[in-house]
């Protein structure tokens, strides 16, 4: 993916702040296939390009066994 402006790092470094240090996701510059639970509107840098945000399928895996809502 291209990014002139940074903003998909900038993304990955907030994420990357999570406390627990167990949050894995997937930043894309095209939407999803299949539109699934976790599945949110995009994010719009100020450049004016949307990403969107997802848990991976091993995040998912995770919380599933974990309980997690």
């Amino acid at each position: 993916m291209t990014d002139d402006h940074g903003c998909r790092d900038v993304l990955l470094n907030a994420l990357r702040q999570d406390p627990e240090g167990t949050l894995d996701v997937t930043i894309s510059t095209a939407p999803p296939l299949i539109a699934g639970p976790y599945t949110t509107a995009p994010f719009t840098c100020p450049h004016g390009v949307s990403y969107w945000l997802e848990p991976t399928g091993e995040q998912i895996a995770r919380w599933a066994e974990d309980g997690t809502r």
